[in-house]
């Protein structure tokens, strides 16, 4: 079996995975959450505000605070949406493993052995290389 084909394979068996599964079924629970697409339309809007003000002659910066202000009461509404931190909760495992099979097969062909990659130290990987001692 050639490697793309390899590669469908996993994508295909990463589609059937409970976390694939749950992140997809938490994804559609936050579309169809009306108060909650409510507020992010609303948050887009208003970050769409500000970009406008800060691209006029005369910036208005009492405008401006308000936006801000009123952006990141949106901001923390949304997140502590109880929808919306199950949907964050999802995500982040599906992510983790995601994270976990792309460092197993970048150890594996730089040379690694694939089955003693160990991928414990993966899981809290927030993707910012400065918040750690590295992957290695």
């Amino acid at each position: 079996m050639d490697l793309i084909n390899l590669a469908k394979n996993l994508g295909a068996e990463i589609q059937k995975s409970d976390e694939y599964t749950e992140y997809k079924i938490k994804e559609q629970n936050v579309e169809c959450n009306k108060e909650l697409q409510e507020m992010i339309e609303n948050f887009n809007l208003k970050k769409a505000s500000i970009n406008e003000e800060i691209s006029k002659e005369e910036v208005s910066h009492k405008t401006i605070d308000k936006l801000n202000a009123e952006i990141s009461d949106l901001y923390s509404k949304i997140m502590t949406n109880e929808t919306m931190k199950e949907f964050n909760s999802s995500k982040e495992k599906f992510e983790n493993i995601l994270r976990k099979i792309n460092y197993i097969i970048t150890a594996s062909a730089g040379g690694q052995d694939p089955y003693t990659v160990n991928t414990d130290e993966l899981s809290s990987c927030t993707g910012s290389c400065s918040s750690c001692s590295g992957c290695n």
